[in-house]
C-alpha cells in the first residue's frame, strides 16, 4: 500500500537516481584523478629521457653494440628501478629494452607518432604513448631522440612499469575502495535524507490538496485548501478554490432553480386549473340544462367560456415565450428606429387602460434622443408589459411618469406610478415568474405573472439591464438601461 502513494514512488525514483548519479560520479572522479595523476606524472618527469639520452650518448658514443647498451641501461634502471626504458628506432621498432619483473614484452613496435609530438611539445603537451608489455594500454612516458652511428634513435621511458602498477594497484584498490564508499555513502545518505524531507514537504502540499477533493468528493463542498507559496502547486491550489467556489455557487443555483421549478409547476399548475375548472363548469352546464336555459343565457356562458380560453391560450403562450427567451432561442432582429416613438405608440395603444382609471401618464420626450439599435417588436412587447403593469397598480385618477434620458452610451427609461410601491422584501423577486408580493400588487385576473418575466429577458437580451425601486412619493419605479452601442 505504502508505494502506492506518490511521495513512496518519487522517493524510490529519487533513491534510484541517487544510486545511478553517485556511482556514475564516483567513476568518473576516479578516471578523472587517474588521468590528472598521468598529466601530472609526465609533466614532472618530462626531461627524464632527456637525461637518459644525454648519459647514453656519453657512455656509449658511436658503438651501438647490445652489451654497451644493456650496461647503460642497467646503470640508469638502479637509478629508478620503477621506469622502464625502451630503444626505439624511427619506425617505432623496439632495438632493446630493460624492464624490471618477469612479465614478457608483448610489442615489438609502438606508434611512432605520440614520441614526435610530445619531443616537439617539449613535454608540455599531455600524451600516452603505448606500452610495450601490455596488447592495448597506454601510459604516460618521456621520449628524446639520441644519434647513435649517423641513425636517429628513440629513448622512450614508460613512467610507470609493471612493478609500478601492481604496487600502484594494490594501495589504490584497498583505498579507492575505502575512501571513495565511504564518500559515496556519505553523500548518498545526506543527498537522500536532505532530498526526502523536500520532497515531504512538497507532496505534503499536494496531499493536502487531495484530502480537499476528498473532503469536496463527500460532499463538503464549504472545504477549502490552505496552500502558500506562488509555483504550479499554489496555483493548483487557487485553482481548486476557485473552482470549489464556482462548484458550490452552481450548487445554489441549481438548488434555486429546482425551487423554482416546483413553485413554477404550483404556479401554472393552479393557474391552468382555473380556466380549466371554470370552462368545464359552463360547458357541463349548457350540457345538463340545455333545455332550461334561455338563448341569452347560452350565449353569455358561450361567451365567458371563450373569455377563459382566450386567457388559457395567452398564459400558454406567455409560457412558451418566456422559455424561448431564458433558453435564448429567440434571436433579436436589430434595426434603428427612434425609442420615443415606441414609448409614445405604446402609451396611445394602451389609452383605453389608462382612460378607464382617469390615469394621468406625464411622458415628454427628448428630441434629440438618438435612434436605437434592437428588436422593436421585443422592446415593443417588454414595454407594453411594464406600462400595462403601471397602469394596473395604479389607483383612480393616478399619474404614472415616463422620463427616457441618454446618459453617455446607455438609454435610461424610467416608469414610475403613484401606486403603493412594492414592499422591500419583494423588490429582489417582482421579475420572476408568477412571482407573487402583497395584495396590492398581485396580478388580476386579467394578467398572466409572466410579464414582468419576459420584460426582464427581453432587456437582457439586449445587453441592457431592469431594475425595480421605490419612489420617494411611496410609488413603484421600474429603470430599464440599454447600451446605445452594441
Amino acid at each position: 500500500m505504502i508505494f502506492r502513494s506518490f511521495y513512496a514512488r518519487i522517493s524510490l525514483l529519487f533513491l534510484f537516481l541517487v544510486v545511478i548519479l553517485g556511482g556514475a560520479s564516483l567513476v568518473i572522479a576516479f578516471n578523472a584523478s587517474q588521468n590528472l595523476f598521468d598529466e601530472v606524472e609526465q609533466l614532472l618527469n618530462k626531461d627524464y629521457a632527456s637525461s637518459i639520452a644525454s648519459e647514453l650518448q656519453s657512455i656509449v658514443g658511436e658503438d651501438l653494440s647490445q652489451e654497451n647498451i644493456q650496461e647503460a641501461i642497467h646503470y640508469m634502471m638502479v637509478l629508478n628501478p620503477m621506469v622502464e626504458i625502451y630503444l626505439v628506432d624511427s619506425g617505432g621498432t623496439i632495438l632493446s629494452y630493460f624492464t624490471g619483473g618477469t612479465d614478457p614484452v608483448l610489442r615489438d613496435k609502438i606508434q611512432i607518432e605520440p614520441l614526435k609530438k610530445f619531443h616537439s611539445s617539449n613535454g608540455l603537451e599531455s600524451v600516452l604513448g603505448d606500452d610495450p608489455r601490455t596488447p592495448s594500454s597506454r601510459k604516460p612516458f618521456s621520449a628524446a631522440p639520441v644519434n647513435m652511428n649517423g641513425e636517429e634513435i628513440w629513448v622512450y621511458v614508460i613512467l610507470r612499469g609493471q612493478s609500478y602498477d601492481h604496487s600502484l594497484a594494490l594501495a589504490q584498490s584497498d583505498y579507492y575502495i575505502r575512501s571513495g564508499l565511504f564518500t559515496f555513502l556519505i553523500a548518498t545518505l545526506v543527498t537522500l535524507v536532505v532530498g526526502l524531507f523536500l520532497f515531504f514537504l512538497l507532496t505534503n502540499r499536494l496531499r493536502r490538496l487531495s484530502l480537499g477533493v476528498f473532503a469536496f468528493k463527500e460532499g463538503r463542498y464549504d472545504h477549502r485548501v490552505t496552500i502558500r507559496g506562488k509555483d504550479e502547486v499554489a496555483q493548483l491550489g487557487t485553482a481548486f478554490n476557485a473552482m470549489a467556489e464556482s462548484i458550490q455557487d452552481g450548487i445554489v443555483k441549481l438548488q434555486d432553480a429546482d425551487r423554482s421549478r416546483s413553485e413554477l409547476i404550483a404556479n401554472i399548475s393552479h393557474d391552468l386549473r382555473s380556466p380549466l375548472t371554470s370552462i368545464r363548469g359552463y360547458l357541463e352546464t349548457l350540457l345538463l340544462k340545455e333545455n332550461d336555459l334561455s338563448e341569452k343565457d347560452k350565449r353569455e356562458f358561450i361567451e365567458i367560456t371563450l373569455r377563459n380560453v382566450a386567457g388559457f391560450q395567452t398564459l400558454v403562450e406567455e409560457l412558451l415565450d418566456l422559455a424561448k427567451l431564458e433558453a435564448r432561442q429567440i434571436a433579436p432582429q436589430r434595426l434603428p428606429f427612434s425609442p420615443a416613438e415606441l414609448v409614445q405608440d405604446v402609451v396611445l395603444k394602451m389609452r383605453s387602460q389608462s382612460d378607464s382609471k382617469h390615469i394621468t401618464v406625464n411622458w415628454k420626450p427628448d428630441p434629440s434622443l438618438p435612434l436605437y439599435n434592437g428588436d422593436i417588436g421585443l422592446i415593443e412587447r417588454a414595454l407594453t408589459n411594464i406600462i400595462g403593469n403601471a397602469f394596473e397598480h395604479t389607483p383612480q385618477d393616478g399619474t404614472v411618469t415616463i422620463t427616457l434620458n441618454q446618459e453617455n452610451d446607455r438609454l435610461l427609461l424610467c416608469i414610475c406610478d403613484t401606486g403603493k410601491g412594492i414592499p422591500e422584501i419583494d423588490l429582489p423577486h417582482v421579475f420572476e415568474r408568477f412571482y407573487r408580493a402583497d395584495k396590492s400588487r398581485t396580478r388580476t385576473p386579467k394578467g398572466s405573472g409572466l410579464g414582468l418575466a419576459i420584460a426582464r429577458e427581453v432587456v437582457e437580451l439586449h445587453g441592457g439591464t431592469i431594475e425595480a425601486d421605490n419612489s420617494k412619493d411611496g410609488g413603484a419605479v421600474i429603470t430599464i438601461s440599454l447600451p446605445l452601442i452594441v
